[in-house]
């Protein structure tokens, strides 16, 4: 069985049905850097700067 997605769910735990419809979701173009801008990490402060979305690179 699955467990519930929730806030605290990581992407990478997601289930390719919902990675497929996260991605279908998401515009190509420009979506991701909104997601990504959104994301922030346990103490509340932005978990990517603009300068990691401007380059478009993963931070480990």
């Amino acid at each position: 069985m699955s467990q519930p997605v929730t806030a605290a769910t990581y992407v990478r735990s997601l289930r390719y049905g919902l990675l497929r419809q996260l991605a279908d979701f998401l515009d190509p173009q420009e979506g991701w850097k909104r997601l990504a801008a959104a994301i922030t990490d346990p103490a509340g402060e932005s978990r990517y700067s603009q300068a990691h979305i401007r380059s478009g690179v993963a931070v480990p």
